[in-house]
């Protein structure tokens, strides 16, 4: 397995505290997951340290939504607070479409594409 994208003292910025035991453990694994989802839509970037910053930051924000709703709840109550995520909002480290076109042009994936195609015996 590469190395994350990041690292968890960067995740514990972003969160405003101090992650420890299993809230550690947590993080890791939920960078472990973003690195692997940024790599598959942008490029293996082996070495963390000369990803680009969209790529790191992506992963940072993949691993955030993960551990600010680890159990994917869309919505919440309680007595009569009431609290609803759009149907649109990623959960667990899904990356949202707009991370995805970033990554993919960021790596290069965009553009129009011409392919030769052969059928029965010519060239279409």
């Amino acid at each position: 397995m590469s190395e994350p994208l990041s690292t968890v003292e960067a995740l514990s910025a972003r969160l405003g505290e101090a992650l420890t035991g299993a809230d550690e453990a947590m993080a890791e694994a939920a960078l472990n997951d973003a690195s692997a989802l940024v790599r598959h839509y942008g490029l293996p970037w082996p070495d963390p340290a000369s990803a680009p910053a969209v790529a790191v930051s992506v992963t940072l924000a993949a691993a955030e939504r993960r551990m600010r709703n680890p159990e994917g709840f869309r919505m919440e109550m309680l007595g009569a607070y009431q609290y609803q995520r759009p149907a649109s909002t990623p959960t667990g480290v899904a990356l949202t479409p707009d991370e995805i076109r970033m990554l993919q042009s960021l790596a290069g994936f965009s553009g129009i594409h011409s392919v030769p195609l052969e059928s029965l015996g010519g060239v279409l």
